[in-house]
């Protein structure tokens, strides 16, 4: 982090990070601009320098979390042309980061009409791009829909499971298994 003066100077990314973790934590409340300038150690007047007031905070904030969750993923997922390997590659990276909190903590806070619109935009990307992956193996619209709707819905199961920590032990993810199930050719 840059200084002036012995002081920190803080990017845009820095406040939407820490706007992060506190969404994390506390939910849309817990994204007081007063509460991250002391943990930044910095003046409010750092915050103006970047956002208008908190609500635009809170709109990079999750305009950086759909980044990150989506559009800096997919460009990767492309560049392998084989949709199985495309696949094997969407899972394994999704599985990877199941451990970040704020992925957790925003989906349970999909229902919070500050939060609701960027889950929902996330979720609908991230279908998109299974839809696409299950078209380019060659299945119906109908069964790609259905086959990204059963990967999704087993990664948000797993997601929540892999928080109970006598579950987590006991069962890790069949990846490999996973795409083989998703990849089977389409009933007749």
């Amino acid at each position: 982090m840059a200084e002036r003066d012995g002081k920190p100077l803080l990017s845009r990314d820095d406040w939407t990070g820490a706007a992060l973790q506190a969404l994390a934590d506390g939910g849309p409340n817990g994204i007081a601009v007063d509460r991250l300038a002391k943990q930044l150690g910095v003046t409010r007047g750092s915050f103006y320098w970047h956002f208008s007031d908190r609500q635009d905070l809170i709109t990079a904030t999750l305009d950086r979390w759909e980044r990150e969750n989506t559009t800096d993923q997919i460009g990767t997922a492309f560049a392998v042309a084989d949709p199985v390997e495309r696949l094997r590659l969407i899972i394994r990276r999704v599985y990877q980061g199941q451990t970040d909190p704020i992925e957790l903590a925003l989906a349970a806070l999909a229902g919070d009409p500050v939060v609701a619109g960027a889950v929902a935009r996330v979720t609908e990307i991230r279908l998109d791009l299974l839809r696409s992956v299950f078209r380019d193996l060659g299945l119906t619209p109908a069964v790609a829909r259905d086959r990204a709707w059963l990967a999704y819905g087993f990664y948000i199961g797993h997601h929540q499971l892999s928080q109970n920590e006598a579950i987590k032990e006991r069962r890790p993810p069949r990846l490999d298994y996973l795409v083989d199930l998703l990849t089977a050719p389409q009933p007749r």
